[in-house]
């Protein structure tokens, strides 16, 4: 009965981390198509990982291992030093951290070693409820977990905002004009210009309609400059309190003269990127 609950166990996370995988494998791909094309190998893998584990072949573990040790390795690269071709990404990103969770489970199973318990044969009437039983709670188990994960993190979004994605992504964001940038999200654009000796970009946003603004304002700001270099604005979740013809101020560095006044700018609040515009 114990090598036969771990082994169920052990399919039922291995099959939660693909399934994690794949669902913010179109995200990823829009970030990096290598990235998109890693998280849906990751889903493929773990199919297999499962089918070998339920036919108790060693092959099937030692793939699921390799999976998740890969997949937590690479969650801390990507917070500490970032993946190539993208950004350093913030830590809190809640189908990381489930998907990191349900990894570092399946890898303490592995370290019990259920592949050398020698299978027990359950009487007819256990053997009989446990077909079914065990089935239905790891389908209720990955809903459960994907359920939460999925809650959480739209939680996340609707606190934080979004985040800018990468250079390649900000460039292909099709533009929205000043006009449009105001009616929809109730920030006019005052001023953007050098100062502080050309050691910062001065940006500075005048809220029309405090309720649009809120929600634009969680969103995570950066400068994309000339479409070649992407510049994030530092602390850029702390704007306070949101009052109508209230100017909020965003400074970005000039990254030793990559912005100078003439440089072709274009602003981005997470997915929404503003036309260009000309450094004074």
């Amino acid at each position: 009965m114990k090598s036969r609950l771990l082994h169920w166990l052990a399919i039922v996370f291995i099959l939660e981390t693909g399934l994690l995988h794949i669902i913010t494998a179109q995200a990823e791909y829009e970030g990096a198509a290598y990235m998109g094309y890693l998280f849906a190998a990751n889903f493929f893998g773990s199919l297999i990982a499962a089918s070998g584990i339920y036919r108790r072949q060693l092959w099937g573990w030692v793939i699921g291992l390799i999976i998740s040790a890969l997949s937590i390795a690479g969650y801390v690269w990507s917070r500490m030093w970032g993946m190539p071709e993208m950004q350093v990404e913030e830590w809190l990103a809640p189908y990381g951290l489930v998907a990191m969770s349900v990894e570092g489970i399946f890898i303490i199973l592995c370290l019990l070693r259920p592949w050398r318990l020698s299978p027990v044969a359950p009487s007819t009437s256990e053997s009989s409820r446990l077909r079914y039983i065990l089935p239905i709670a790891g389908l209720l188990i990955i809903s459960s977990v994907s359920v939460f994960a999925y809650r959480w993190n739209v939680a996340a979004t609707q606190q934080y905002g979004h985040h800018v994605g990468s250079l390649d992504q900000v460039c292909n964001t099709p533009t929205t004009s000043f006009a449009e940038f105001e009616e929809r999200y109730g920030v006019r654009i005052s001023l953007v210009a050098v100062s502080m000796m050309d050691s910062i970009v001065d940006v500075r946003l005048k809220v029309v309609d405090p309720d649009k603004a809120a929600a634009l304002l969680k969103n995570q700001a950066a400068l994309l400059v000339d479409q070649e270099v992407l510049i994030l604005a530092p602390h850029q979740h702390h704007h306070g309190s949101i009052k109508r013809d209230k100017i909020h101020f965003l400074f970005f560095p000039t990254q030793n003269g990559t912005v100078y006044a003439g440089s072709q700018v274009s602003l981005v609040f997470g997915s929404v990127r503003l036309e260009t515009v000309t450094v004074k």
